[in-house]
């Protein structure tokens, strides 16, 4: 209970700073995506069976929220979790090298499908200017914002499985 207690809290916390601080912090037209980076980190650290339920309902919660239809950010948290069970299993050791490779992989299925709902929408833009001014900023935004994520994440997960002493 107090795991889903926490991994809430963390994430309407990342909400908050997402839309009221992250989404003006922009390079050209690129800004980072917080809480993808929470829900990747969530995904790399959490030990419970069940817990694809939680990124279903984080990934409705930040549809309902965002411009975008409410399927988009939830296609993307399910890849993310699907992908971090198989990168568990083969990078075990090196956590933060799954977070580089999911945080790069991530923003670009997100974005790509947000081009691709603009497109079936018929709203117009240029798919060149979209990649440069909106999709290569936001991965080093992301990208950089990573570390620091997996970091607190890490340090939540160290608090709520204690392990013992460390010798």
């Amino acid at each position: 209970m107090l795991i889903y207690l926490a991994y809430g809290m963390s994430f309407v916390l990342a909400m908050m700073l997402q839309y009221g601080v992250f989404s003006r912090w922009m390079i050209l037209s690129g800004s980072p995506d917080l809480v993808l980076l929470l829900v990747i980190a969530l995904c790399l650290h959490q030990k419970n069976r069940r817990f694809w339920i939680l990124v279903l309902i984080m990934g409705g919660v930040v549809g309902l929220v965002s411009a975008m239809p409410y399927f988009v950010p939830m296609i993307v948290y399910m890849a993310v979790y699907l992908a971090s069970l198989s990168l568990k299993q083969r990078l075990w050791q090196t956590p933060l090298l799954g977070m580089f490779l999911l945080t790069f992989g991530a923003t670009i299925l997100a974005n790509l499908l947000s081009i691709a709902v603009l497109f079936v929408q018929r709203i117009p833009f240029v798919f060149s200017e979209a990649l440069v001014n909106v999709l290569l900023p936001a991965v080093f935004l992301n990208m950089f914002l990573a570390i620091p994520v997996h970091a607190i994440v890490r340090e939540l997960n160290v608090w709520l499985y204690p392990q013992g002493a460390q010798v």
